[in-house]
């Protein structure tokens, strides 16, 4: 394969597609993971995402096409998982001690003083035109990085016509296959990132894994987590330790991903049919259970 391997937006990215593919896709996707990775940055201000954070209530900003579409397509989310999945979390996040790029291990306590805003604070108007509606800010977190790979895998397969290819955002991943060509994925363990305890076999779709582990720091006594209830703006408590989603687009992987630890497994399974989205999920709960859900089916690993 013909691969390109960069670490930007403190993840390492892989892409591969077969040698030969006509056209130079390394310098375009080089430069678009850079431009991405300096303007939709939480913590870089004056950047494009801060001077919509920065705006007051009642003012408009017009954004780039392709942020706007991003901040849409987690608004969407928002709104399907009646508010559990949320994009407007920045003012939580720091309150709970995430104010730094990872890793770090301490952050300073801090009194809560935001509270969630029960609707979004931001309407999305024509033209890439957004309005500012409320005090909430905006953080894109995963959810930007997996928007980011789905593009790069439909920009390729436009442009390059691979027949196959594969692009891995640390561990969030799209590949597909026109040929004989099978991706085996392995699922690393939650505590050693070098080992891999399950595996699939797929020659399309994609994968995202959220586990509470990786971005975890103690505030105070407190350990917290990056993983937030968008309706309280709580730390999410579960007994899920990482959750694992393969399904067909990177987009619904990475919310679903997150409803893992916000919903219970029954919930979760109806919130899945209603909305008509097929996939499998591999579970790691705190006491080393191990299980795959397909279809509803619960099948254990041992």
């Amino acid at each position: 394969m013909d691969t390109l391997s960069l670490h930007v937006m403190n993840t390492d990215y892989f892409i591969g597609v077969p040698k030969g593919t006509l056209r130079d896709w390394k310098n375009p996707i080089e430069k678009w993971l850079q431009y991405v990775a300096k303007e939709w940055s939480r913590f870089q201000a004056g950047n494009e995402l801060d001077r919509l954070n920065q705006l007051k209530q009642g003012e408009i900003i017009k954004l780039s096409p392709i942020l706007y579409d991003c901040i849409k397509k987690a608004n969407d989310y928002y709104i399907q998982t009646q508010e559990l999945f949320s994009p407007y979390l920045k003012n939580q996040l720091e309150q709970h001690g995430y104010t730094e790029s990872f890793p770090f291990s301490n952050s300073k306590k801090r009194q809560l003083l935001h509270t969630v805003n029960e609707q979004s604070p931001i309407l999305l108007l024509n033209n890439e035109f957004i309005l500012k509606t409320g005090e909430q800010q905006i953080d894109l977190g995963g959810f930007a990085k997996g928007y980011v790979v789905e593009k790069i895998a439909q920009w390729l397969q436009h442009e390059t016509a691979a027949e196959y290819g594969i692009i891995d955002g640390g561990g969030d991943m799209q590949f597909w296959s026109k040929c004989e060509k099978e991706w085996t994925i392995g699922i690393a363990h939650p505590y050693k990132e070098q080992e891999e305890i399950s595996y699939i076999k797929l020659k399309n779709g994609a994968i995202a894994t959220s586990n509470r582990v990786y971005r975890s720091w103690k505030q105070g006594e407190e350990t917290k987590h990056h993983l937030l209830n968008g309706q309280t703006g709580e730390v999410a408590k579960t007994d899920i330790v990482q959750a694992t989603v393969v399904t067909n687009s990177l987009s619904d992987a990475e919310v679903i991903a997150k409803l893992c630890f916000l919903m219970r497994e029954v919930e979760l399974q109806c919130w899945l049919e209603k909305n008509g989205i097929s996939c499998a999920q591999f579970i790691i709960e705190e006491n080393d259970t191990k299980y795959w859900i397909k279809g509803g089916e619960k099948q254990y690993v041992h």
